[in-house]
């Protein structure tokens, strides 16, 4: 199973992400967000930030936990690869994001994304496992 695929959309961007568990969901859909910021293979992750989300609902959850990481990157200049979520209810969850700060010699831009949005999200679970659906303002 691909752990994510790009969406195209008239005026956003979007992403749906897979996984056999909602964890493992969570953890693609950060790295789908940041497949759309900069190329993942270029990411080290030597570096790792740990992160306490709350959310009404899951789907709301997932929205927070990608906002929060758009914030880091975009307050303070954070790519990360590689997630491990430590924690993960229906309201609250904690995970550790690994990567580094954007270094402009070794990064290249590609899109940038304004904010995760409501629009089309989805999460749910299938007899395959779970999908994510989310767009973003671009």
């Amino acid at each position: 199973m691909q752990p994510f695929r790009i969406l195209e959309h008239t005026a956003d961007v979007g992403f749906e992400a897979f996984g056999s568990t909602r964890e493992e969901t969570f953890a693609n859909a950060a790295r789908a967000l940041f497949n759309l910021i900069v190329d993942l293979d270029v990411i080290e992750t030597h570096d790792e930030v740990t992160l306490h989300i709350q959310g009404p609902d899951p789907e709301s959850l997932l929205v927070n936990w990608l906002s929060e990481l758009l914030y880091l990157h975009d307050a303070e200049n954070w790519l990360f690869r590689d997630f491990e979520i430590q924690h993960l209810q229906d309201d609250s969850m904690s995970a550790l994001a690994r990567g580094e700060k954007f270094h402009r010699a070794r990064h290249q831009a590609k899109l940038l994304v304004k904010a995760i949005t409501y629009h089309q999200l989805a999460l749910e679970e299938s007899p395959q496992g779970w999908r994510a659906q989310v767009y973003v303002d671009i």
